[in-house]
């Protein structure tokens, strides 16, 4: 952390790591720092206007709309501890231009998995589906949850996770493994990635869900927790959601809170339209 950071963004900063990872608290308070820098007046001074200042002077060095929609969110955050609600409900986000995912609401994923188990593991640890076809019961704790999983496309990279699956989620996993425990191996799920595909397409066709796959359940699984976060603390701990979906660029997680807040701020309690 910068030591010559405003006083406000230090506090900020402070407050931010006790729940969450320091690189993200470090980016939020920077974020911030610039900011009170730039209007360079008491907290109770600041107005919209002046937000709209800022941002008109990151366009002119700049920034990007993607750089310019972060800072936002940071702002709202920063206003939401110091007590401002006014000023964080009127913080604008910069819309930006991304690639949306496939993904299901909350509500229509949990009626499409059901108890199937290998749906229920595959959506909890947001695996891609060759990566649950990896699991296995030598690397699983079925009194704790934790599982190690193989993440895919790493290129030789560190690929491996501890992760934790959900309580609702251990339980159908250890029935499973229970009422088959004297047909299975090592292997969790011992099926091809085919097999486990027509798992998800025979709910999805008796849901009436057309165009998407397996992989949805991942899309899905990212943007839940990050509407969750967003929806409860008003920032998402970036770095964290990016460990636990295995992504190599904290990039590539932000795709997932442009979803979170567009969903947020437009209300939408129904099915997401990815494209």
């Amino acid at each position: 952390m910068k030591r010559d950071l405003h006083p406000l963004a230090k506090d900020f900063y402070k407050y931010l790591l006790y729940d969450k990872s320091k690189g993200t608290a470090i980016n939020y308070a920077g974020n911030v720092d610039k900011f009170l820098k730039f209007v360079n007046k008491p907290l109770e001074e600041i107005t919209p206007l002046d937000i709209s200042r800022w941002y008109e002077s990151l366009e002119k060095e700049d920034y990007s709309p993607r750089s310019i929609w972060r800072y936002g969110f940071a702002l709202r955050s920063f206003f939401d501890i110091m007590g401002m609600p006014e000023m964080k409900r009127r913080t604008p986000i910069v819309e930006v231009s991304v690639h949306e995912p496939k993904w299901l609401d909350e509500e229509i994923t949990f009626e499409l998995i059901g108890r199937i188990p290998v749906l229920c593991v595959g959506y909890d640890l947001a695996l891609r589906v060759g990566e649950v076809g990896l699991l296995r019961r030598g690397e699983f704790n079925p009194r704790t949850g934790e599982i190690t999983v193989t993440r895919l496309k790493h290129k030789g990279r560190r690929n491996t996770y501890l992760l934790t699956l959900d309580d609702w989620c251990l339980e159908i996993l250890n029935g499973y493994l229970k009422r088959f425990d004297g047909y299975l191996g090592d292997v969790i799920f011992p099926m091809s990635v085919p097999t486990m595909q027509r798992y998800f397409k025979r709910r999805a066709v008796a849901l009436g869900l057309k165009g998407y796959t397996f992989h949805s359940l991942r899309h899905s699984r990212i943007t839940h927790l990050a509407i969750r976060e967003l929806d409860e603390k008003g920032v998402v701990d970036e770095l964290s959601l990016s460990k636990f979906a295995g992504h190599l660029k904290v990039e590539s997680t932000r795709t997932y809170v442009h979803l979170a807040a567009k969903y947020l701020a437009f209300g939408r309690r129904r099915r997401g339209e990815g494209a």
